[in-house]
């Protein structure tokens, strides 16, 4: 393999490269470095925003160019005719109690789809200023600090620091939901270039009242990011140690890392998002993919690495079947097209493509043979049966992958909707459910049985409030989402514990592919944490027996028509073996 490394790149959810000097109005970078970022346009997005549990981040606010929206109650968005540049758009996602999410591309002329995974800002460890000290994380990642900090004033700060690290290895599943920006940079000679992560870290410092701090003037932080076992043989001596720039949504040269052991370790004069990359000159790849009727696949993952690359990265199509972005130039790869269920449908050797220029591939066709095609079709209506021209709908398999981010989304124009994708099999089972943003309404989960080559599914009612939900995820199975009706009481009885008090929560679809769940658990005194939860139902678990290690967090128990919110995380065991569960309801009281 040339030059030794093994390549990770993100190919099709990438930014131009600028320095932070000159930016226009919207966040949009001017080009003066070798790439064109083309002309301003208008281009449509929507996507979907999770936490890093799988649980969907509502009231989000996503920002691209100079419009906002936020996400809906399963984490759903959608901005149409957003002002950003043809081979430039920087998405920016904020909620308190996260860590910024960002995501940079070269947008295509259809509904791009954009997946950002947030990461809870939760506080790893508390030092003191005036004192050197260590953070460290379980792999052997960990920050030294010399005590010294100061706030946003620039002023010294003395006293307690919250110290929030996460790091993120390249073998994770969702590097590129995860990451911010995307693979392409500007080095030190101002140059566009990709890059290949060898590990990357998010540290946030806050102090006692928390506000945001910072390394201090004049001195710098010891930074210590471990090696994936995979690429410690192919690791180099040094390494560019590259910063995240928030407001251009690029990532910036600063500073070198020398290998030690099995880490990189570099000093650093400020904290955000640090990246231990090699960089490559840049080329231009599109990409479209049909069935052998020439009709466009949506929704479909794109892979792309070099014959001798450990992990792979992706993107998806869009509604017309296309997807773009930035590649490494003078490099032959291999390029793989995917279902949901991970199947692959096609595989093929492309490049290599020259520098600064743009490459578009002959059209990809998957063959009908050994496959089954669908075109998913439908109007949605609002509550009062006119068309709803603010909305997407959203497709998901019963079974098949295991991602979070599985299934497909479409944008309504005028009501209407279509999505073609590739199932897993010819009686494939599909979940859809329609969203209305206007109202806030939804259509809740509606299952069928998929029927090739069209299914219509006619006029759908989306007339159903977002106000409360319970989302469960078993293992790695795919997620449930349950909606209203949703049964919530409280018996508060008497402040001494007892069969009072008790807590009951009650979901139970006609339907019972979307999923089931109920619990009833007493001695519940107040928000806090209980365990011994001996009267759970989760449909799809088989059995939890008491003894489990269920661990049941109440955020908030509020009066009645007020919201309860709980958590429940942990491990079970059955006659199938151990499982985990993750619970997170948002409900309203009725007694």
């Amino acid at each position: 393999m040339s030059k030794l490394y093994t390549f990770l790149f993100l190919i099709f959810m990438l930014v131009s490269c600028k320095t932070d000097t000159n930016i226009e109005e919207g966040g949009q970078p001017n080009a003066t470095v070798d790439f064109s970022f083309g002309n301003a346009a208008q281009r449509n997005f929507h996507g979907l925003v999770l936490s890093t549990d799988g649980s969907p981040v509502s009231g989000a606010t996503v920002t691209i160019g100079t419009k906002t929206t936020q996400t809906n109650i399963k984490g759903i968005f959608a901005i149409s005719d957003a002002d950003v540049k043809e081979n430039f758009a920087y998405v920016k996602v904020t909620k308190a109690g996260f860590v910024n999410g960002a995501r940079t591309l070269v947008p295509t002329t259809g509904n791009n789809r954009i997946n950002i995974m947030m990461i809870p800002a939760t506080n790893t460890m508390t030092v003191s200023s005036g004192t050197s000290s260590t953070v460290s994380l379980p792999n052997g990642t960990k920050v030294k600090f010399d005590g010294s900090f100061k706030d946003e004033s620039g002023a010294n700060y003395t006293g307690n620091v919250n110290v929030a690290m996460f790091h993120l290895a390249p073998s994770n599943l969702y590097l590129n939901e995860l990451m911010p920006g995307s693979f392409l940079a500007t080095n030190s000679n101002g140059n566009s270039r990709i890059m290949e992560t060898f590990g990357m870290l998010h540290v946030q410092l806050t102090g006692s009242s928390g506000q945001k701090l910072q390394i201090a003037n004049n001195h710098t932080a010891e930074m210590t990011i471990a090696i994936d076992a995979s690429q410690l043989a192919t690791a180099a001596a040094t390494i560019p140690l590259w910063s995240f720039n928030e407001t251009t949504g690029i990532w910036q040269e600063e500073g070198v890392a020398t290998k030690v052991g099995n880490a990189y370790v570099g000093n650093v004069s400020h904290f955000s998002w640090w990246n231990c990359d090699v960089q490559f000159p840049v080329a231009t790849l599109k990409v479209n993919v049909k069935n052998s009727a020439g009709q466009a696949l949506s929704n479909l993952k794109i892979g792309l690495k070099r014959s001798t690359q450990t992990y792979e990265t992706y993107g998806m199509t869009d509604n017309a079947g296309s997807v773009s972005g930035l590649v490494p130039a003078n490099e032959t790869l291999i390029l793989k097209v995917y279902n949901f269920c991970g199947t692959v449908l096609y595989t093929a050797n492309v490049g290599p493509f020259t520098a600064g220029n743009i490459h578009t591939l002959p059209d990809i066709i998957i063959p009908s043979s050994g496959i089954t095609a669908f075109t998913v079709t439908g109007t949605l209506k609002n509550c009062a049966g006119a068309n709803v021209t603010n909305g997407v709908a959203v497709l998901q398999p019963v079974a098949g992958s295991t991602n979070y981010f599985q299934g497909g989304t479409a944008i309504v124009t005028n009501g209407t909707f279509s999505m073609n994708t590739v199932s897993c099999n010819a009686n494939q089972q599909f979940i859809l459910e329609g969203f209305d943003f206007a109202n806030m309404q939804t259509s809740g989960g509606i299952s069928f049985t998929g029927v090739s080559p069209v299914t219509n599914l006619g006029n759908i009612t989306v007339c159903t409030a977002v106000n409360e939900f319970i989302t469960y995820q078993i293992d790695s199975q795919t997620p449930k989402n349950l909606l209203p009706p949703i049964g919530a009481t409280y018996s508060a009885g008497t402040t001494t514990p007892g069969t009072s008090n008790t807590l009951s929560v009650t979901c139970y679809p006609p339907n019972s592919a979307l999923g089931g769940f109920q619990m009833i658990v007493p001695n519940i005194l107040s928000a806090g944490t209980y365990t011994n939860l001996n009267n759970l139902d989760v449909v799809g678990s088989g059995s939890i027996s008491p003894g489990n290690n269920l661990s049941l967090q109440v955020i908030n128990l509020g009066a009645v028509g007020q919201y309860i919110d709980f958590t429940i995380t942990g491990t079970y065991t059955n006659s199938t073996g151990t499982h985990t569960l993750s619970v997170t309801g948002h409900v309203i009281r009725d007694n």
